[in-house]
C-alpha cells in the first residue's frame, strides 16, 4: 500500500509491503460439519503504511479500524482496492484461491476509492504512544498546515518473495516498545 501526500514543500509518499493471507479449511464441506460453507480466513502481516511530512509529522495508514470497524480493517481494504467481489462476479465458477493467483500474477495497480480509505492517524508526540489522533483525509490541512492534501492511497500486488516492511520499530522506538492495541481518545 502507498500513501501520497501532497505537501508545500512538494509530494511525498509512505508505502509498506504487507502479506495477506486467506486460507480455508474445508474444501469440501461435510454434511452436518457446521459453520459457514467458506470455514477459512485470513490475516494481515506487515506493519502501518506511513509518510514523513517533514518538522517530525507522520501520517500513519493504519491496518486496523480502532473502533472494531471490518469494513475498514486492511484486510476488506485490499480486497475492495484489488476488486477481488468483481472478479467473483465476472468469474463465478473461479475460486477465491485462483483468483488470487492470478493476481499474484498480474501484480495489478488499483487506486483505492475515497470511501474504503483506511483510517488516517498521527501522534501529537511521536515519542508518547498514547497521543495517538485521527486525522481526516478530507482535512489533512487541519493537522498539518495549509497546503497539505491526500493524493491518493494505492494498492499493487507485488512478487511473494518481497519482504515485509520493518522501518516502523526502528524509526519509532517508542512505539515499538508498545504492547497492546493503540486506541483514539473518545470522539
Amino acid at each position: 500500500m502507498t500513501v501520497e501526500v501532497q505537501t508545500p514543500s512538494g509530494p511525498k509518499s509512505g508505502s509498506a509491503v504487507q502479506e495477506h493471507v486467506v486460507w480455508r479449511q474445508r474444501l469440501i464441506p461435510l454434511p452436518g460439519a457446521g459453520g459457514s460453507d467458506w470455514g477459512g480466513g485470513q490475516q494481515t502481516f506487515g506493519e502501518a503504511p506511513f509518510v514523513d511530512l517533514g518538522n517530525g509529522a507522520v501520517l500513519f495508514a493504519t491496518l486496523r479500524d480502532v473502533r472494531y470497524s471490518y469494513d475498514r480493517e486492511i484486510n476488506t481494504i485490499a480486497f475492495r482496492a484489488l476488486h477481488i467481489d468483481e472478479l467473483r462476479r465476472k468469474r463465478p465458477n473461479a475460486g477465491d484461491a485462483s483468483i488470487l493467483d492470478d493476481l499474484a500474477r498480474a501484480k495489478p495497480l488499483n487506486v483505492l476509492d475515497r470511501k474504503y480509505y483506511p483510517v488516517l492517524a498521527t501522534f501529537t508526540e511521536m515519542a508518547n504512544p498514547k497521543s495517538l489522533v485521527e486525522v481526516s483525509p478530507d482535512n489533512l490541512a487541519a493537522r498539518f498546515g495549509q497546503g497539505t492534501t491526500l493524493s491518493k492511497i494505492t494498492f499493487q500486488v507485488v512478487d511473494p518473495s518481497t519482504p515485509l516492511t520493518t522501518a516502523v520499530t526502528a524509526r519509532f522506538p517508542a512505539l515499538a516498545a508498545e504492547r497492546g492495541l493503540l486506541t483514539l481518545p473518545p470522539s
